[in-house]
């Protein structure tokens, strides 16, 4: 072992009857332990919430959506090589009524077995009767059916935005259908607001009788053999068709959700590493006060040819050892808390705000490397300026007033 890494650790054990410099050194292990876990559960929670949000939206929504208010020529966009499966669909909003509780919500026509090819519909489905969706059936959310009071085998009616000519004057159709299943996506805005029906019963009953006009958005959603060409597909697209089609991926329809999320996360992580800065503080005055109090041995090691290269390097290597020590204890307590958090969910979220109603935790090595890096740098700072600091002590001044 060389004696500058002997001396460093020698360095390291606080000194007898000076209760100062061991309490300072524990408050500096224990201050980067709590920034790195603190780090740790931050990021595991929102890698885990964003990575939970993106595979709940996946099963809602295919790679790429086309939608018109006129007849989208699917021969132009069928034959496309990076296109694994297509499904048409119609949108738009109707009034859905239970006896005395009305509701406003948005219906999608699709063609089930279509549908199957493109998203996983058959696993947000909890409980069906029946063909997926008969001619006048519909699918409706959880949460739709919790608020209504529906259940598998109910009637309902749907009030729609097209008209029916009466003596009486014109007045909304409506169209009655059965419930033959509920499903769950996992978030809120979607299994509250969002119900299926027929593709073809929906083009039939969103279809004005005096004008033979779609009252309704029509469109195609796409799944991708690869979503790696996900917007090169989109580009290619959205130049085949012109702009009376809108081309647009499943990111793009989310931008705003996924933004506030990397932002988020951005900032949460600056606020955290400001913990481990703080200890950084504590580790930079524990080297300065461990220079001064051994700035005789300095003097006299400086005075035996000591260089102050070595110097620097004793006491670098004495604040790295309470900084390394800091970080792995603080990587053990953080993902231990994760687990537990993952675990047990100590905290229920309100569902209708974070999409989600259970902490997610998910790690990445991205992730991991990233507080690592930051914990390490920080740490490498702190201790390399007091070191050098020390090293430019004057070995004479030193052993003539030390």
């Amino acid at each position: 072992m060389k004696y500058s890494t002997f001396l460093a650790l020698r360095y390291i054990k606080p000194q007898k009857n000076k209760i100062f410099s061991y309490i300072s050194k524990i408050v500096a292990v224990v201050g980067i332990c709590i920034g790195v876990a603190s780090l740790i559960v931050t990021v595991g929670i929102m890698t885990g919430f964003h990575r939970e949000i993106r595979l709940r939206l996946m099963l809602m929504y295919p790679h790429i959506i086309i939608t018109g208010r006129t007849d989208i020529p699917k021969e132009k966009f069928e034959h496309f090589q990076e296109i694994a499966n297509f499904s048409p669909f119609i949108y738009s909003q109707v009034i859905l009524k239970n006896k005395d509780i009305v509701y406003t919500t948005v219906v999608k026509g699709i063609d089930y077995f279509k549908e199957q090819s493109i998203i996983d519909i058959d696993k947000t489905i909890l409980e069906k009767k029946g063909n997926p969706i008969d001619k006048f059936g519909i699918l409706v959310g959880k949460e739709l059916a919790k608020n209504m009071y529906l259940s598998v085998g109910d009637e309902i009616v749907m009030v729609l935005p097209t008209q029916v000519y009466t003596p009486f004057g014109t007045l909304p159709m409506t169209q009655k259908f059965v419930v033959q299943g509920i499903f769950r996506s996992g978030i809120y805005e979607y299994d509250s607001n969002l119900c299926y029906i027929n593709y073809y019963t929906a083009r039939e009953i969103f279809t004005d009788s005096s004008t033979g006009e779609l009252i309704a958005v029509q469109g195609y959603g796409i799944k991708l053999k690869n979503d790696k060409y996900l917007h090169v597909v989109v580009n290619k697209l959205q130049n085949l068709l012109g702009f009376a089609y809108k081309v647009l991926s499943w990111e793009q329809l989310n931008y705003n959700l996924f933004s506030a999320l990397k932002l988020e996360k951005i900032v949460m992580i600056i606020v955290v590493s400001l913990t481990i800065i703080v200890a950084c503080f504590i580790i930079i005055t524990n080297i300065l006060f461990t220079g001064i109090q051994k700035s005789k041995d300095v003097g006299i090691l400086m005075s035996m040819g000591a260089t102050k290269n070595e110097i620097l390097k004793i006491f670098f290597i004495n604040g790295m050892i309470l900084n390394v020590t800091g970080i792995v204890s603080g990587s053990f307590l953080g993902f231990i808390l994760s687990w537990l958090i993952k675990k047990y969910q100590f905290i229920k979220l309100p569902k209708e705000i974070y999409y989600i109603d259970k902490i997610p935790v998910y790690f990445s090595i991205p992730d991991i490397i990233l507080i690592l890096s930051i914990a390490t740098f920080v740490g490498f700072v702190a201790s390399i300026y007091p070191a050098r600091k020390i090293s430019q002590f004057d070995p004479l001044e030193i052993i003539r007033y030390g």
